[in-house]
């Protein structure tokens, strides 16, 4: 990654949204990701029970999906012209629905009944959900080029899985949010619990705006907006960032034996990502679909619509300085853990 994203600094790149590092490098990603995978699957056969929790599961899924998904679309001198905007589009959205969603959903479903005391809600939803993920979510992302000059049935077949979606999506969100029921008392005292709850909320509300917007009604209005850019953001940061998040702050202390110095530190990131996403979200979304209306009047000029969304921006850069205080606080305090001296009751 450090080699790939320099590269792009000095203008080597395959020149393609989301498939924008070279191909000569790709290789690391697939290869870094395959051995990922291995100590999992040479962990299997010697596990104590017959069937697998479902964080396990995601995570083969995750980690098996990611090399194909990876190997077929940077594959060099295979794709072009319309062919290529849907494979483009194709590893777009499975890069979030089958490897960032997975891996999120599985560090879920272990924290939550872990953090709360109480097992999940339902193991037979648990599994509907992880099932139906994997047979819906392949084919969702060429909904991004409804009205493109691509076959009407890709896009069809695009819309009908992006609205099935909502079966894992609902599975998921009872799961969750019952599992938590008559314990949020809990989001007081566990941060980890904090981040994680709202990430599963935000996991709820993307993946159903998302089947939505899919549909071509609304996705007449919201395409090529800034509503899109709030809609991407509230899955990749809102949903899958604040999980790994909260995650990062139940695993490091076990990892290095040491607490987090500070209690406050971490309510301050909570803070100011939350605050920040959500002020960034909002007024994307508002200046999103007022660009959009203004698009659709034919009797108005193109820069009227530009006119209008700009004010909403100044929201993007508030809420997007908020989010990158946070990360800071978040990658000084982790600092601070590292090079932190041992107490005598950590050493014990």
């Amino acid at each position: 990654m450090l080699t790939a994203t320099s590269a792009l600094f000095v203008g080597w790149t395959d020149g393609l949204e989301w498939l924008e590092y070279p191909w000569q490098l790709d290789g690391f990603f697939v290869v870094g990701g395959a051995l990922a995978a291995v100590p999992l699957f040479l962990m299997l056969p010697h596990r104590k029970v017959k069937h697998l929790y479902v964080s396990a599961l995601y995570i083969i899924g995750a980690l098996t999906w990611f090399p194909i998904l990876f190997t077929v679309a940077n594959w060099p001198d295979l794709h072009f012209g319309v062919e290529h905007a849907l494979v483009n589009w194709w590893f777009a959205h499975n890069v979030l629905g089958l490897w960032f969603t997975p891996m999120a959903l599985a560090a879920a479903y272990y924290l939550i009944p872990k953090i709360v005391g109480r097992p999940i809600y339902s193991y037979g939803l648990s599994l509907l959900g992880f099932w139906s993920l994997a047979l819906f979510y392949s084919q969702v992302g060429v909904h991004h080029l409804i009205g493109g000059p691509v076959p009407t049935w890709v896009v069809t077949l695009s819309i009908v899985t992006s609205v099935s979606m909502i079966i894992p999506v609902i599975a998921v969100a009872v799961n969750h949010h019952l599992t938590v029921l008559g314990r949020f008392r809990a989001l007081r005292h566990s941060p980890v619990l904090r981040f994680i709850v709202a990430g599963a909320m935000m996991y709820t509300l993307a993946s159903l705006q998302g089947s939505a917007h899919s549909l071509r009604g609304l996705n007449t209005l919201t395409h090529f907006t800034h509503y899109t850019i709030a809609h991407a953001h509230l899955g990749a940061y809102g949903f899958a960032s604040l999980v790994f998040f909260g995650a990062a702050y139940f695993l490091l202390p076990r990892v290095t034996g040491r607490e987090w110095p500070s209690r406050g530190l971490v309510d301050v990131h909570f803070g100011l990502v939350m605050v920040g996403f959500l002020v960034y979200f909002v007024t994307l979304s508002i200046g999103g679909l007022l660009q959009g209306s203004a698009m659709l009047d034919a009797d108005t000029p193109f820069m009227e619509s530009v006119r209008v969304a700009a004010p909403w921006l100044w929201g993007r850069s508030l809420g997007g300085t908020l989010m990158t205080l946070g990360h800071f606080v978040f990658a000084g305090h982790t600092l601070a853990l590292i090079f932190k001296k041992p107490t005598a009751a950590e050493t014990a």
